[in-house]
């Protein structure tokens, strides 16, 4: 075999290698984007039973500590800078604690479907976040993508989808609320990632988060007998929540973002409105319309101009 033959080879050897991770770092990504969408519809099914303080707690508590068994001796031997622990404890405020209530407060009042709808704007949410604050410039191609998005999620939004529309409109207001809390967690935590590593960071803002969750349901939230009193189906919508929503969802996203870029990783959150509105119609029965589909695809379409570059940009 010539030299010529064996660079050739050793091209298209690197190319597959590449294809390959991309293909499983992809497949890591939108089953990650695919459990999140799920878990609007079993808040949506459990938050009449479980108020919203003490179901985020639940969820994220055991989810934690779950994660914490489950990646002990690497939790352990990480040491955290001092400087590091407050701004890394606002993280697990603003992902951990307002994220979680504000979407199950949310939920109290809009559909699954919606809520989905609005959790997929999170990467142009992070990409105005990160121009603000001059962490990342904004593009052409990232300022029509955050302006297709916003007239398409306003179309979704005018729908009525009850008679008691302001209540709905007050449910999507609190799930933005949401969304801008876990857009400020991508915009900050990529440094503190970096630094210490995707399990690491994440055990420690849901540790910190839940602290903060805790005191919240004591204070906001009913009591914890309430949970004797729930059915079988809303069991299972809660440890669906906390194993596939919470556990599963956080280790492919981890390991999403081991094998491709964040960029390459938001593509893929298309996938959380589509699982959202496709198991709100089964379990809630909630309507797939007209304008939810042209603001599903609008979602999409931003999100992929967004993180669009041209071949011959480095």
């Amino acid at each position: 075999m010539s030299l010529l033959q064996l660079i050739r080879k050793s091209i298209m050897n690197k190319d597959k290698t590449i294809l390959k991770t991309l293909l499983l770092g992809s497949f890591f990504a939108s089953l990650s984007a695919m459990l999140g969408g799920s878990t609007f519809v079993f808040t949506r099914y459990v938050v009449d039973s479980i108020d919203p303080f003490t179901l985020s707690f639940l969820r994220y508590g055991l989810t934690g500590l779950i994660l914490f068994l489950l990646s002990m001796s690497i939790y352990m031997k990480k040491k955290f800078f001092k400087t590091d622990l407050i701004p890394m404890s606002l993280l697990g405020l603003a992902m951990i604690t307002l994220f979680p209530n504000f979407m199950a407060l949310g939920l109290e009042h809009t559909t699954a479907a919606r809520a989905g709808l609005l959790y997929a704007t999170m990467p142009l949410c992070t990409v105005i976040i990160a121009y603000f604050f001059n962490i990342e410039k904004i593009t052409i191609n990232k300022s029509i993508a955050v302006l297709l998005a916003i007239a398409g999620v306003s179309f979704c939004m005018s729908e009525k989808v009850d008679e008691n529309f302001a209540s709905t409109l007050k449910g999507d207001f609190l799930m933005m609320i949401g969304v801008l809390s876990a857009s400020c967690f991508t915009v900050f935590s990529g440094k503190y990632l970096k630094k210490y590593g995707n399990i690491p960071v994440m055990i420690y803002v849901i540790l910190i988060g839940t602290i903060f969750n805790f005191f919240i349901s004591i204070i906001f939230g009913k009591s914890i007998n309430n949970l004797l009193e729930i059915n079988e189906f809303e069991v299972a919508a809660l440890l669906m929540l906390i194993i596939p929503g919470g556990v599963l969802m956080m280790y492919c996203w981890g390991k999403a973002l081991q094998l491709i870029s964040p960029t390459q990783a938001a593509i893929s959150l298309g996938f959380n409105p589509l699982s959202a509105i496709l198991l709100g119609s089964i379990i809630l029965n909630e309507e797939i319309t007209f304008k939810l589909i042209i603001g599903f695809v609008s979602i999409v379409i931003a999100i992929i101009l967004a993180n669009w570059k041209p071949k011959n940009i480095a």
